[in-house]
């Protein structure tokens, strides 16, 4: 097997998840014009076309129709975190084929989870099969190292991140700003910047090259949800998030997303 470890650089990795034609009111979608003033504004930072510069979370099949052709022209690297149980099983996730081309292209592919469950909830049973059958099912169809993992719904803590390292992997990825990564219970734990509907060039291009002081407001209001999470429980935070998201923007977001919550 290749191996495919991962090493962004400095500042946050901005992340993706549903990419479209037409701008929706779904809140993690991206246009392709977008995207592309987007990668335009990574370009000008004078990355290296091997770097990495962004990464994308669920394997939708949109990142392969729309972001493919754009990071090939515009040559920046990225990496793919992609849900294991969907490759190959739903219409609008990434094939195993689609994955195999962008590693043949230099991107790089990496685990989302066995089936894009919260980690947070799972029994030690669950959370075993969760990590470790994610790996072993992409390593099988792709036949590239599997040592890092982005974090579905952005919740974890250190129970997630021991699993982990039992599991095998070497990085998390997170859904908080966090420019510099740190060690946690011997796991190297990144920060990303998620990338909303309403993201600008200049955004991303800040992000990219932000230090800690930049992010103090962002991680502090992460911090509050963690703590607001931990008052109320997941059940009825997710309960309350679920009943101020609009229905129509779910379904503007696509079959994908529609039966899935905080899709992070």
């Amino acid at each position: 097997m290749q191996s495919a470890s991962v090493s962004p650089g400095c500042g946050l990795l901005p992340t993706y998840h549903l990419l479209a034609e037409r701008e929706t009111k779904f809140i993690y979608s991206s246009t392709a014009a977008q995207f592309d003033a987007h990668l335009t504004a990574v370009a000008a930072l004078g990355r290296s076309a091997s770097e990495l510069a962004v990464s994308f979370d669920d394997g939708h099949a949109s990142q392969y129709r729309y972001a493919f052709p754009l990071l090939e022209k515009h040559g920046p690297k990225a990496i793919f975190f992609c849900v294991a149980d969907w490759v190959d099983r739903r219409s609008d996730a990434m094939s195993s084929a689609q994955l195999r081309e962008l590693l043949a292209c230099g991107h790089r592919v990496q685990s989302h989870g066995l089936t894009h469950c919260m980690l947070t909830r799972c029994s030690e049973q669950q959370l075993s099969e969760e990590l470790s059958g994610s790996r072993r099912e992409l390593e099988q169809r792709l036949g590239t190292a599997i040592d890092a993992i982005s974090i579905p719904f952005g919740r974890w803590d250190r129970r997630v991140l021991r699993a982990c390292a039992a599991a095998g992997y070497r990085q998390v990825y997170i859904s908080e700003p966090a420019p510099l990564p740190r060690q946690v219970d011997g796991m190297k734990v990144w920060g990303r910047f998620m990338v909303r509907r309403s993201t600008k060039a200049a955004e991303i291009e800040g992000a990219m090259l932000a230090t800690a002081a930049d992010f103090r407001l962002q991680r502090a209001a992460e911090q509050g949800k963690r703590m607001v999470r931990a008052l109320v429980g997941e059940e009825t935070y997710h309960a309350i998030w679920g009943w101020m998201r609009s229905r129509r923007a779910l379904e503007e977001a696509g079959s994908f997303y529609e039966r899935q919550a905080e899709p992070r």
